[in-house]
């Protein structure tokens, strides 16, 4: 009730605001207006951060507030604690419990920003080829079975040595990562990538990823995989994760130095089918990009209310590769999709009904893929562009990336959270199970 999006702390704040005004206007000391004049003015600042906070629903008790602004229940990395080649490990405090929400992961202004009908998808003419639509992945001797114990998070510096970026970024190692029985074993990896504005603490904190793959670890859901949650970008904004021209190389960064430095520092699968890239707003279009542009290092793409073509950032990639620049059909998704020379990773696409443009963009790509293969799509019910949305969706996000990556039975179809039926069909198309080859 008194938690940070709850009515009762808004009404104190309005209760105190509406004393100070009394207090300013009655008291006949100058000095106490003056003081009862700033703390009106803090005051009305913290109930206009705290109603955009309860629609985002950033923060939904104090403990992750705090635990967001001190950086709790992170730890530091030390690359020479660990045995063997990748061995490196975290040291320190539990990594289960960390905070329940707090960060600051959305695009401003994606909601409002128009729907934009990209081109259709149009590729010179393509050889004729033998390549499978999906992805071939290998099945993984790790199994998903219950278990105890909480995995740790680590903060780290991930350098890039092909991009000379250096950024921190976050890495979540399961319970089994630091069990004996598993001292010899690499392990799958989901890469997150955050939206723009953002930082990869969102992930941690405001979307609770480390808690939530805990709990699915701990209850069989899914067996345990590495997650790493770089930093996107550097400054206030990013440039949609793209190589610019004569600027900074964040593809490169994104794509083959963070993958370096996690095969190096801990025991992880190399790039490729045991890989999935995913990401939620701006990172729902990078993870999608990536993934099409480098064939074969990723197995599987994951996308939050992502969009899917260049046009619908067209000022930002404009800005980076000049206007109507053979690079945006480059790094275009959409037209990606349906070149047919290699075979494409699987797709999990998740957006809002309560949100008329993302649900177009994903409909839209939806449309592209399934001339390829099925994917899996899911669609929250009243959904908008908000961790609360995305929140509801990680659980299935997270068990699809693992049943995936490792190999297991990959699900296709619609599925619809948030009150409706679990499972539904969209009309005209069958839902599938694809087999592992």
């Amino acid at each position: 009730m008194f938690g940070p999006t709850g009515w009762v702390f808004f009404g104190a704040l309005a209760l105190g605001f509406a004393g100070l005004l009394y207090g300013l206007v009655r008291a006949g000391n100058v000095a106490l207006k003056v003081v009862a004049g700033v703390l009106a003015f803090a005051i009305s600042s913290l109930f206009g951060a705290a109603l955009v906070n309860q629609y985002y629903a950033y923060y939904t008790s104090w403990g992750a507030l705090f635990a967001d602004a001190s950086g709790g229940n992170v730890v530091g990395y030390q690359p020479s604690f660990g045995t063997g080649p990748g061995g490196g490990t975290a040291h320190g405090g539990q990594a289960g419990a960390v905070g329940p929400i707090g960060a600051h992961e959305h695009r401003g202004g994606v909601t409002s920003r128009p729907f934009v009908t990209p081109p259709a998808p149009t590729l010179s003419p393509l050889p004729s080829s033998s390549a499978a639509p999906s992805m071939t992945i290998p099945p993984l001797a790790l199994k998903a079975q219950p278990t105890t114990g909480s995995g740790r998070v680590v903060q780290l510096d991930l350098p890039g040595a092909r991009s000379a970026i250096m950024r921190k970024g976050f890495v979540y190692l399961p319970p089994q990562y630091f069990q004996p029985a598993y001292a010899h074993t690499s392990f799958p990896v989901l890469e997150l990538l955050h939206g723009d504005p953002g930082d990869p603490s969102g992930w941690v904190y405001a979307l609770q990823v480390p808690g939530l793959m805990d709990h699915a670890i701990d209850n069989g859901t899914i067996g345990p995989m590495i997650v790493v949650m770089p930093a996107t970008f550097d400054g206030k904004h990013g440039q949609d994760c793209v190589d610019a021209p004569g600027g900074q190389l964040d593809e490169t960064y994104l794509t083959t130095d963070v993958a370096a430095d996690l095969v190096h520092d801990f025991r992880v699968l190399p790039p490729g089918p045991n890989w999935a890239i995913g990401g939620l707003s701006d990172g729902g279009f990078c993870a999608a990009n990536l993934a099409l542009r480098h064939r074969g290092s990723y197995g599987a793409v994951v996308s939050l209310d992502g969009f899917y073509s260049p046009y619908s950032d067209l000022g930002v990639l404009d800005k980076i590769f000049g206007s109507r620049s053979p690079a945006l059909e480059a790094n275009d998704p959409s037209a990606l999709a349906v070149d047919v020379r290699s075979s494409l990773p699987r797709f999990w696409i998740m957006s809002g009904s309560g949100d008329l443009v993302d649900a177009r963009n994903a409909q839209y790509f939806e449309q592209i893929l399934t001339t390829r293969e099925p994917i899996e799509s899911v669609v929250v019910r009243n959904g908008r562009h908000t961790p609360a949305a995305w929140r509801i969706a990680l659980p299935s996000l997270l068990a699809w990336t693992w049943n995936t990556i490792s190999g297991g039975r990959v699900e296709t179809g619609t599925t619809q959270l948030g009150g409706l039926p679990a499972r539904l069909s969209p009309p005209g198309r069958v839902t599938a199970s694809l087999q592992p080859a």
